[in-house]
């Protein structure tokens, strides 16, 4: 079958770009003909975040005030590189299309936050105007999203509509997956993130430019988190005393000693050579475990939704969070052993789930 993939494809984030090209070689090693379906994602609860997340003339301005401004040069160059980077690593290996006009046979809404509202409604995610009856959630998340915020916009006839006619429904978090439930009165099975599903054959992959020769630390969070005085000394300490070099890849820290900006399959590479990873993002996490990377993961209310703690709970992780980013908390999980046997069985046991979901829907989705 020809399948559109519908997810966030155009987000200069590594994750979100791993979890798109996982997607698409599932389904080409499935033996169907897969392409990205692009649009133009809504920004009408937050419209000047559409200045800062598409670079185009009409950003210029906003760049200058919010990025060079108060963010610095470096850091600006680094993001400008990553974007363009992650941009022609998508138009390298994988097609696109628009979703309103594809030939398409089925689509796949997912994974990421695709069921999101917090910057606007995108209707084509919940299955409007997209250009087959055939449409299939997998690992969709709501991310922030809770039903007081679907009805405070007026958007639960809307939702409910579009996910009432999908061919199959699953979600990648408990949040999701009630809140789905709730609003089809179907039953939603639980698959995980692409970038857990798909075997990535790291061997094929290089790593990029600027990774130590030496033994390093990997420290992946955005560029926002990770800025108190005392949690960079934290890092920096347990580095210095344990020989490491610091490395910050796909993100920018300018207090670690290395800054990379590569794309997905380069970023996921550096990762499986480090010799600890310390993150507080979802797909960081994913990353860290499908290599078998020891990690130290930090979950805050604050900056984190709770998507974060479902993927620990899954993958069993609890004994790999730090009460908070400090040197302490670090020597403290970090001389815990971590068991990469059970790890992985609870991973394949993910995975045998999911495939059998994904194998299903688009069975499915042929008899119709």
């Amino acid at each position: 079958m020809k399948i559109g993939i519908l997810t966030h494809y155009d987000v200069n984030n590594q994750g979100a770009q791993l979890q798109l090209f996982a997607m698409y070689r599932l389904l080409q090693e499935m033996g169907h003909e897969p392409v990205v379906l692009t649009y133009k994602k809504n920004y009408d609860f937050v419209p000047e975040l559409e200045r800062r997340n598409q670079i185009t003339i009409a950003s210029i301005p906003y760049i200058i005030r919010n990025f060079l401004i108060a963010k610095g040069p470096r850091l600006t160059w680094h993001n400008t590189r990553k974007y363009r980077i992650n941009k022609a690593f998508r138009l390298e290996n994988l097609r696109h299309t628009s979703y309103c006009l594809a030939n398409i046979d089925a689509a796949v809404v997912g994974a990421d936050e695709v069921f999101s509202l917090e910057l606007g409604v995108n209707m084509m995610m919940f299955g409007h105007g997209v250009n087959t009856a055939n449409m299939v959630a997998y690992a969709p998340s709501c991310g922030q999203t809770d039903m007081e915020r679907i009805e405070h916009y007026h958007c639960k006839e809307l939702i409910g509509s579009g996910l009432s006619r999908f061919v199959a429904l699953s979600a990648r978090d408990k949040r999701t997956q009630e809140i789905v439930e709730r609003l089809t009165g179907r039953s939603v099975e639980r698959t995980c993130d692409p970038a857990l599903l798909y075997k990535f054959p790291l061997e094929s992959y290089a790593l990029p430019k600027g990774t130590p020769k030496r033994d390093y630390m990997v420290v992946y969070s955005y560029d926002a988190r990770f800025t108190a005085k005392e949690e960079v000394e934290a890092i920096r300490r347990y580095a210095r005393e344990h020989r490491l070099k610091t490395v910050s890849v796909g993100t920018y820290h300018g207090w670690c000693d290395v800054n990379i900006a590569c794309n997905a399959l380069e970023w996921l590479k550096c990762i499986s050579e480090a010799k600890v990873v310390v993150t507080d993002t979802f797909h960081g996490t994913i990353a860290a475990a499908i290599t078998s990377r020891p990690m130290a993961i930090y979950y805050s209310q604050q900056v984190n939704s709770s998507k974060m703690l479902d993927l620990v709970e899954h993958l069993g992780l609890e004994e790999r969070m730090m009460q908070g980013v400090t040197y302490e908390e670090l020597e403290r999980v970090f001389g815990q052993k971590q068991d990469m046997d059970a790890l992985a069985k609870r991973i394949e046991t993910m995975r045998e789930a999911s495939q059998h979901y994904l194998q299903n829907a688009l069975t499915l989705c042929t008899k119709m």
